[in-house]
């Protein structure tokens, strides 16, 4: 009896590309349409500007950040003038950071404080700007610190 290997039949598998291209041209055309109504909606005008307008630019704030630095190079005793300011806005004292707070507060209930602060500065000079936060009655409370790699 002469015993043969079993053939197996072998059966290219190809991708089939058609579903996949008909996908992106609707995309395609989805986002042209989409582009044309959002562009036909902001049509080019001089608009009004009104002397005596009560109109406000609404802004939501969910966080606001507050920088500490030094102004110069510390010295070895560690004393130095610290710059405080919200955000990338230029340094201001810390009563009109607490007025910006207060009023922050009252448009967004829920606020949320990121405090960064040179490591170089002492914890009474941070200390200060966590207790116009908390005069703020802000919750939410967070100080950045930076994790070198492998500390985690």
């Amino acid at each position: 009896m002469i015993m043969r290997a079993p053939r197996y039949q072998h059966h290219d598998i190809a991708f089939n590309m058609a579903p996949l291209i008909d996908v992106v041209f609707l995309l395609i055309i989805f986002f042209t349409l989409v582009s044309t109504f959002a562009s036909a909606e902001n049509i080019r005008m001089t608009l009004p500007t009104p002397d005596k307008s009560k109109a406000q630019a609404i802004k939501i704030v969910d966080r606001v950040v507050i920088n500490c630095q030094y102004a110069a190079p510390v010295t070895t005793g560690g004393t130095g003038r610290v710059l405080y300011s919200v955000g990338p806005n230029p340094p201001e004292d810390l009563d009109s950071i607490a007025q910006k707070l207060a009023a922050a507060r009252q448009g967004n209930p829920k606020l949320k404080v990121i405090i960064r602060a040179d490591k170089r500065l002492r914890y009474e000079q941070v200390r200060a700007v966590m207790a116009i936060v908390a005069d703020a009655n802000i919750q939410n409370l967070s100080l950045v610190a930076h994790v070198a790699a492998g500390e985690e």
